[in-house]
């Protein structure tokens, strides 16, 4: 063997030893989680509350490791499946013959099907396509076992896959972001077919265009979604979708970005799309882009607004969305606006007695509202998870192992003040005229404050 050789064999043992090393820590998540939830049994608790333990363990894994609760929740669900129902799977996993994503593909059709007998014949027949072939190759030819074992029960399976169709936007590096559609086949594969002739077409209408297709592609989907080719008339308007032709974006940086003399860049309420000064000042100019600021105290503190009902007004909710930008749970990244707005002090709607209205518990503002997810919101108000604040109105959650801060998109740059948010929109203003008019005495045109 010569020192190449050698090498690429190194390569392949080290592989071995990381797939090896995979398993192990998912048999530590699992026992882990499964000791949690047999505890919770044995006390006698409900079957509620032995899930919630369940969950708590979860949580408090995603926040020891560093990664998503859903990744966790997967990987237990897996594990659990690869130990019980493919043992033959899963002692090539803890051998090092598949990696993690491979075992976990294979877990996951696992689920799908409903005789015992094909689970056996999935675990007896894949490993050897499996620890020769890449992952994209493996989800192929589960695919087809799928289909080919349990054939009547393809259609069932695809009228359940279409309740999960769903769009998601994943910020991406250098202001890009990915485009993500769930959609029935059928459907993906004329929309791939219009896409590849619109950008054809586009691209032969000038001599000088050098996009690739891919390029046109991508501008051809955009322009559909955004109907960039409709123009409004007198006497006909196109069909207008909620929100087109406005960019609406939460400005967190200071104004000098605004006025091109701060490098400070924009970001978008959850935390995660970027925009360069450039291209805030770009927007700036743009016909038709609203933007949205909160006024701060002179530290940069975002401040507070009482209301009297028990829900948030939309001025208050929005400002709130920009406040948190997320659930502040460790480790949750639901954006702020999938979240409930939670009362950490439950709203009661009559004040005591003596005390004027605005005064009652649990009060609508700020500094007393939290964005939770539905999930973590349940695991609250249940008390499988408590909560507590401290004196500057820091929330901190309660693990069975650790106590940690809240976190939230800007958890380390905003903080909440006892004092009114003033919520301001402005519609296509230059932004030299914001200070202009702030200097006249005015935030912005068309403020709105909050009651």
């Amino acid at each position: 063997m010569n020192p190449t050789d050698t090498l690429l064999a190194d390569a392949a043992a080290a592989s071995a030893r990381v797939w090896a090393g995979e398993a192990e820590q998912a048999r530590a998540v699992l026992r882990f989680v499964e000791t949690r939830r047999t505890d919770a049994l044995a006390q006698g608790l409900s079957a509620r509350q032995v899930e919630d333990a369940r969950q708590v363990a979860i949580l408090e894994v995603a926040v020891e490791l560093h990664v998503a609760t859903a990744l966790i929740s997967n990987l237990v669900s897996a594990t659990r499946t690869l130990v019980m129902d493919l043992p033959t799977v899963w002692a090539a996993h803890v051998r090092g013959e598949v990696d993690r994503a491979k075992a976990r593909e294979i877990a996951s059709t696992a689920w799908k099907l409903h005789a015992p007998q094909n689970l056996a014949r999935l675990d007896e027949t894949v490993l050897a396509y499996a620890a020769s072939h890449t992952l994209g190759q493996l989800k192929g030819w589960l695919r087809r076992f799928l289909v080919r074992v349990e054939p009547d029960h393809a259609i069932e399976r695809r009228k359940a896959a279409q309740q999960d169709r769903t769009v998601t936007i994943t910020a991406l590096d250098d202001g890009m972001s990915l485009l993500q559609a769930l959609i029935p086949t059928a459907d993906a594969l004329l929309i791939e077919r219009d896409l590849t002739l619109a950008a054809k077409t586009s691209r032969t209408q000038t001599l000088d265009d050098d996009r690739t297709l891919a390029q046109a592609r991508a501008d051809a989907l955009v322009d559909t979604l955004l109907h960039k080719d409709e123009t409004d008339t007198a006497d006909h308007a196109p069909v207008s979708a909620s929100g087109r032709g406005r960019f609406h974006v939460g400005v967190t940086v200071s104004l000098a970005t605004l006025l091109g003399v701060s490098s400070e860049p924009g970001v978008s309420a959850d935390g995660q799309h970027v925009l360069d000064p450039a291209l805030l000042a770009e927007l700036a100019t743009a016909e038709g882009t609203l933007f949205s600021r909160l006024l701060t105290d002179e530290n940069g503190g975002i401040l507070d607004v009482t209301e009297l009902g028990r829900f948030p007004t939309q001025p208050l909710r929005r400002a709130l969305n920009l406040i948190d930008g997320t659930c502040d749970v460790p480790g949750c990244t639901r954006p702020a606006i999938a979240c409930d707005a939670d009362h950490q002090i439950p709203y009661d709607p009559h004040p005591p007695p003596g005390q004027p209205p605005g005064q009652q518990r649990g009060p609508t503002e700020a500094a007393n509202l939290h964005h939770r997810c539905p999930p973590h919101h349940g695991l609250k108000t249940r008390g499988a998870l408590t909560v507590s604040h401290d004196q500057d109105g820091n929330a901190h959650w309660h693990l069975p192992t650790r106590t940690l801060p809240a976190e939230t998109a800007f958890t380390r740059a905003w903080t909440r003040r006892d004092r009114t948010i003033q919520f301001v929109e402005i519609h296509h203003v230059d932004p030299r005229h914001i200070v202009e008019h702030r200097r006249r005495g005015g935030p912005g045109r068309r403020a709105a404050q909050a009651p």
